[in-house]
């Protein structure tokens, strides 16, 4: 379990969670960053961004899918708590935009019901400060946040 973890914390990392800012003195270019933030570059093109926000979706379903897993007799070392005290973590240190709202989306579309039925009102009020707090950072987002992806997303969560 823990090799998985480290190589899906290798190809995703809002599972850790952190966010890389761009910045023109730390990375050459673009591409560069967007190659340190998890795009993929095929033939010196760098992927699309529904196409990361596609595979980081799937990533953070994996990942909501292994907290949540316990096999009788063993003890998971990322289990629910880890996920649990991962969101906190992420509403706190991550920006709101597409990319950190599709994660989040994800991670509760998979491991949601698990860590509801176990947390139960601090779920809840977990719950209401992501409506509250993190989706209106969202709508604050300038351009971004009339995206018809972005309205998805947040319809979603």
């Amino acid at each position: 379990m823990d090799i998985l973890i480290v190589e899906l914390n290798r190809v995703c990392i809002y599972t850790v969670p952190k966010h890389i800012s761009y910045s023109e003195e730390e990375f050459k270019s673009k591409g560069d960053y967007f190659k340190a933030i998890g795009y993929k570059e095929e033939n010196g093109k760098i992927e699309s961004i529904d196409d990361y926000t596609e595979r980081l979706s799937r990533y953070m379903k994996l990942y909501g899918a292994l907290v949540q897993t316990e096999v009788g007799g063993f003890q998971n070392l990322h289990g629910l708590r880890e996920g649990w005290a991962s969101l906190p973590r992420f509403l706190n240190t991550l920006p709101a935009n597409i990319l950190t709202a599709t994660a989040l989306d994800s991670f509760l579309e998979m491991a949601g019901y698990t860590l509801y039925c176990r947390y139960k009102n601090q779920f809840e009020k977990l719950l209401n400060i992501i409506a509250c707090d993190f989706l209106n950072a969202l709508q604050e987002g300038g351009v971004e946040s009339r995206s018809t992806k972005l309205s998805k997303v947040k319809m979603l969560i």
